[in-house]
C-alpha cells in the first residue's frame, strides 16, 4: 500500500517554496482580479506566458480522506467537485482539489450521510458523479461503523471578504 503524505496537500499539486514578495498595490489588485490568491494568479500567468499546458495534475486523490493533524486526530477532507455544500454543512476549499467540512451547530456525521444520500437522489447527477457519491457514502459509513474512531465537533470561524478592498493611494513625497 502506498504511504500517504501527512499534512496539508501541496498547494499547486507540485513542490513549492514560500517567498516574501513586495508588489505595488495596483499589481496586487490586478492579480486578485485574476484569482483571489495572488500566488495562484502568478502561477497561471506564468503557465500562459510559457505557452505550455498547466502542470500535469498529481495522481488522483481519493474523493474523501482523513487528513491527519496529530497522531490521534484528523479532519475529513473531500474533493469539492464531488460533494456540494448542503443545509447545515459547508464544503470549505483549502487547496487545489481539497476541502474540509464545516457543520452548523448541532449538525454532524449523520448530516453528512444525509447530504450524500440526497445528492445521490439528485436526477441532475451524471453516472460518474453518482459513482463518486456512492464511494463517499461507503467510506463515511465504514468510518462510522469502524472501531477506533470517535467523531467530535469543533467550531471554526470563516472570514469572508464582502467586497474588494479599495487600493491604497501612494503617499506623496513632500
Amino acid at each position: 500500500m502506498a504511504r500517504k503524505q501527512r499534512g496539508r496537500p501541496l498547494k499547486f499539486g507540485r513542490p513549492a517554496r514560500l517567498l516574501a514578495l513586495t508588489l505595488p498595490d495596483d499589481v496586487v489588485a490586478a492579480l486578485r482580479r485574476i484569482h483571489p490568491d495572488p500566488a495562484w494568479a502568478i502561477v497561471s500567468l506564468y503557465e500562459k506566458s510559457a505557452r505550455r499546458p498547466p502542470h500535469a495534475p498529481p495522481p488522483r486523490q481519493p474523493a474523501i480522506d482523513l487528513a491527519r493533524l496529530t497522531d490521534r486526530s484528523a479532519l475529513i477532507v473531500v474533493d469539492p467537485r464531488a460533494l456540494r455544500s448542503a443545509p447545515g454543512m459547508s464544503v470549505v476549499p483549502v487547496a487545489a482539489g481539497r476541502a474540509f467540512l464545516a457543520f452548523d451547530e448541532g449538525r454532524g456525521l449523520a448530516d453528512l450521510e444525509l447530504a450524500l444520500l440526497e445528492q445521490l437522489r439528485d436526477p441532475k447527477s451524471d453516472a460518474a458523479a453518482q459513482k463518486e457519491l456512492r464511494a463517499l457514502s461507503r467510506q463515511v459509513r465504514s468510518w462510522r461503523r469502524g472501531r477506533g474512531f470517535r467523531f467530535s465537533k469543533r467550531s471554526i470561524l470563516l472570514v469572508e471578504r464582502t467586497r474588494q478592498p479599495r487600493p491604497r493611494r501612494p503617499k506623496r513625497a513632500g
